[in-house]
This record gives C-alpha cells, sequence and structure tokens, in this order.
C-alpha cells in the first residue's frame, strides 16, 4: 500500500481490504505508532475509483469491527471529515455506500463523534440521500442513509422533519 506504483497499491490496498476480516489484522490498526490507519483514510481521497473503493471497503469493516478506530480515524489527519464527506457524495453508487456504512460505525461508536458529524455538513448529505424515492440501483444507499439519520434521531441529535 505505500507503493508508488498505481497498480501495485490498488493491489495491496484490496488485499488488504480482504485480510481486516482478521482480529489480528484488526489489531495492528489498533496499534500506536504506525500509519496504516492514516493511509487507508488518505487513499480514500485518490482519484482512482478501485482504489478508493478498496480502501473505503477496508475502513469499513475496520470501524464495524473496532469502534476505537472510529474516533482514531479524526485522529490521524485533519482531513478525515473532507475525505468521508466525499466518499459519501461519489458518483459511484459501491464508493458511496462504504463512505456511508463508515458514517454510519462512527455514529455508533461514540456520541461526540456522532455529535460532531452530525453538526457537520454530513447531516446535509445524510438528508439529500435519505429523501431520495426508493430506487432499486440505489436502494442500499438510501437505506444506509436513512439508518443514518434514525440513529441521529435516536441519540437526540436530530429532530424528526415533517
Amino acid at each position: 500500500m505505500f507503493e508508488e506504483h498505481d497498480q501495485i497499491r490498488q493491489a495491496a490496498t484490496e488485499c488488504m481490504c480482504n485480510l481486516v476480516v482478521c482480529k489480528e489484522v484488526q489489531e495492528r490498526y489498533l496499534e500506536d505508532g504506525n500509519d496504516k490507519l492514516k493511509l487507508l483514510v488518505l487513499l480514500c481521497s485518490e482519484d482512482d475509483d478501485k482504489l478508493q473503493r478498496a480502501a473505503a471497503g477496508a475502513l469499513a469493516m475496520l470501524t464495524a469491527a473496532e469502534k476505537k478506530l472510529c474516533t482514531k480515524i479524526t485522529l490521524v489527519t485533519a482531513q478525515w471529515l473532507e475525505i468521508l464527506q466525499r466518499l459519501c457524495l461519489h458518483d459511484n453508487m459501491q464508493i458511496q455506500h462504504r463512505g456511508l456504512v463508515i458514517v454510519y460505525n462512527m455514529l455508533k461508536a461514540d456520541n461526540e463523534l456522532a455529535k460532531k458529524l452530525i453538526e457537520s455538513e454530513i447531516l446535509e448529505i445524510l438528508t439529500v440521500i435519505g429523501k431520495q424515492e426508493n430506487h432499486p440501483k440505489r436502494q442500499e444507499v438510501i437505506d444506509v442513509a436513512r439508518t443514518c439519520l434514525s440513529v441521529a434521531l435516536d441519540l437526540g441529535l436530530i429532530k424528526p422533519f415533517s
């Protein structure tokens, strides 16, 4: 993943996406003193869709498995929120879905982090996606956005819209 060669970096990121289901690999991302998590977050901002999809997929699985990583993401780079917003707005629905799953995991992980997310443009993004009409090709994305809004509502961070 640290390679300069685009195809090698993409393949390594895809490999890591497959490996993060292993507890031992997840623990390595929890360790302090390495830039593994920072690299994954930054790879989510690359222009290569395949690389973004793999990095965002790895982050989605890691944040689902290890709540501590949700908070750690906010500490590894000041750009984390902007990168997350870009994922959630992505034209590629697979990448957008992964971004929304990361948001969901972060909302569920920590109330302060949830508040920070809802006070950002993420709320507007979730609302726009969640208000879309049901559509078979976009339904997964719409459902995750609606679930995120439901979590925010349950946490008392937003009020029901009329």
